[in-house]
């Protein structure tokens, strides 16, 4: 028996690795486009993609090993069916359930391996990817001056250059338009200058000679001024391209282990008895104040029917309010327990799909008797969209508070799992998948 598990357990191999890099080459490629559009506006390094590539790939992996599990066990169970083993080791007396432990307690320990990669490993490196995509994203385009070429690129500066000797960083015939001021724009024309990086490359600053200053005033049109100077110097700041990098203790809910995001629901839950205990404390305050109080000013001629009216409609008016307030911030404190609720089942029911596959991928490749490669991709691909739908469709009705966070995370696997378990039961009885329910008629 060992040796056929051992055999049982390398048919999976070669597919499970192929599914692999094949899955994770193509969330790959749907991130090129992104790095290609940053690569050509803001001159990124070659370490600095590759950086990114690293970092993504590790919600990638959370969702390539899953997919390749069930890629692996509809190949390596369709091959084993249509070369008739799977028959030859039914005849030998061997049951299919049998043949699914070792592989069920391979899929347990993947599950348990990529749970720890979710809660360890998997936030600081989503939080690593979210500040480096945020550095870039606030760079400066690369600075590429052109001679009659208007250069725009310089927040609040518009510059126009007739002839530019990039060897010498000498300039002629500049014109810059300074809009930094909207209402007061100011238009430097100079015969020649120099222009050069400083501050480490973040700064630009230019050195301009024989010119003129012409300031104008949209508001005061009378103001417009003329400055002429033999020597002007104009500073630039932030007009590097370098990328700069910062750190930031904020952290997301995908960013967050389990126990962070697991406090942060115990303290949402908390939060919430004080706003319910205070809502039902003045009940009885208010239902004594709108019908007993009133009512004995009323009697006691103190006040007249339309003021005891108005009395107990203002206070209940008031009471209402207090009520919709209470409401109001007990659904928003369950809301953020639901948001962390749903990211910490959502680390544990990603990978324990792995188990749901096995259970659903083996029968299922058995049944369709034919082990080709596109059949396995076509029958994954399907159960992919039916999974992610009930994920993502699960995730929005818990955002709502329609279902509860478990219900939304663990649906798809439950669903899976169920489907998996009747056709194991299909195959190991041999019964037509529709027999029970055609007895049931």
């Amino acid at each position: 028996m060992l040796i056929l598990n051992r055999y049982i357990l390398k048919e999976h191999i070669g597919p499970f690795f192929f599914a692999f890099f094949t899955i994770t080459f193509l969330l790959i490629i749907d991130l090129v486009p992104k790095i290609i559009d940053h690569v050509i506006d803001k001159d990124l390094g070659i370490w600095v993609v590759l950086e990114i590539v690293g970092l993504n790939l590790a919600w990638m992996l959370a969702l390539s090993v899953p997919m390749s599990v069930l890629v692996a066990t509809l190949m390596a169970f369709g091959r084993l069916t249509s070369d008739f083993e799977i028959i030859a080791i039914k005849a030998s007396g061997i049951n299919l359930l049998r043949i699914l432990v070792p592989l069920l307690m391979v899929a347990a320990v993947v599950m348990f391996g990529m749970i720890h990669f979710n809660d360890k490993i998997l936030p600081d490196l989503n939080k690593r990817s979210r500040l480096l995509w945020g550095d870039i994203s606030v760079m400066r385009p690369t600075l590429v001056f052109r001679s009659d070429v208007f250069t725009s690129d310089i927040p609040g500066f518009l510059v126009l250059i007739d002839k530019i000797d990039h060897a010498t960083s000498r300039v002629e015939g500049v014109r810059i338009t300074e809009t930094r001021e909207f209402t007061k724009p100011r238009i430097i024309v100079a015969e020649h200058g120099y222009m050069e990086m400083t501050s480490g490359g973040t700064n630009m600053r230019f050195t301009l000679y024989n010119g003129e200053i012409h300031s104008l005033d949209i508001n005061e049109p009378a103001n417009y001024r003329k400055v002429d100077f033999q020597e002007h110097i104009i500073n630039v700041f932030d007009a590097g391209s370098q990328l700069v990098r910062t750190e930031s203790d904020y952290r997301n809910d995908r960013e967050m282990p389990i126990g962070r995001m697991q406090s942060k629901v115990d303290r949402a839950m908390t939060a919430i008895t004080p706003f319910r205990e205070n809502i039902n404390a003045s009940v009885s305050g208010v239902l004594r104040q709108l019908f007993v109080d009133s009512l004995a000013w009323h009697k006691a001629g103190e006040m007249t029917d339309s003021a005891a009216y108005e009395e107990i409609r203002a206070n209940a008016a008031a009471f209402a309010r207090k009520v919709e307030r209470g409401r109001r911030q007990i659904l928003a404190q369950r809301k953020t327990a639901n948001k962390y609720n749903i990211e910490i089942h959502k680390k544990y029911s990603i990978p324990a799909a792995s188990l749901a596959f096995v259970i659903l991928g083996a029968p299922l490749a058995v049944l369709s008797r034919r082990g080709g490669m596109g059949l396995a991709i076509a029958i994954s691909i399907f159960l992919f969209i039916i999974y992610w739908a009930f994920l993502i469709g699960g995730e929005d009705l818990a955002d709502r508070g329609l279902v509860s966070p478990f219900w939304a995370m663990w649906g798809a696997n439950v669903l899976m799992g169920v489907l998996g378990l009747y056709l194991l039961y299909v195959v190991v009885s041999e019964k037509p998948v529709l027999a029970y329910f055609r007895r049931k008629r």
